[in-house]
């Protein structure tokens, strides 16, 4: 499974689906998407993360 860190916080999938979109990752580079992660769950929240940035984005713009 994909994990990440800030100040040695965890970050949940969500929480770096969002980030990856503010660092400008494609949504296609989703890290739970790989054939070792058997977890949709995390691949579906790392896109609603990812999505709902998008979407605060284009609000903003």
């Amino acid at each position: 499974m994909a994990t990440a860190e800030l100040h040695g916080q965890k970050f949940n999938p969500f929480e770096q689906g969002y980030a990856a979109f503010l660092k400008g990752v494609s949504i296609k580079q989703n890290p739970f998407e790989t054939e070792n992660d058997t977890s949709p769950a995390s691949k579906r929240k790392w896109t609603d993360g990812w999505n709902k940035a998008q979407r605060e984005a284009g609000r903003k713009a």
